[in-house]
């Protein structure tokens, strides 16, 4: 799967990019956050509760970088 700046992709698609590719992933809360978590299982949890509670995450693709080996996403949560 070849992913670019833009995509939107599941916790579990993230995870396993990020697994496969032996990349660190970068999760922000939102565009302006500059402290990213590296925490994916967190973050697999707290999908799952928000899912509960009617929301629905996704993480779009700030940045690849090829070098340094990262994959930086923003979570997005919708409500329905």
């Amino acid at each position: 799967m070849e992913v670019k700046e833009g995509d939107l992709l599941s916790i579990d698609e993230v995870i396993r990019l990020g697994l496969a590719k032996k990349w660190k992933v970068a999760i922000y809360g939102n565009e302006k956050e500059e402290i990213p978590s590296y925490d994916t299982e967190g973050e697999r949890s707290l999908e799952s509760i928000t899912s509960m509670d009617g929301g629905k995450v996704k993480y779009q693709v700030k940045s690849l970088d090829a070098v340094e080996k990262t994959l930086s996403v923003i979570r997005e949560v919708t409500w329905t």
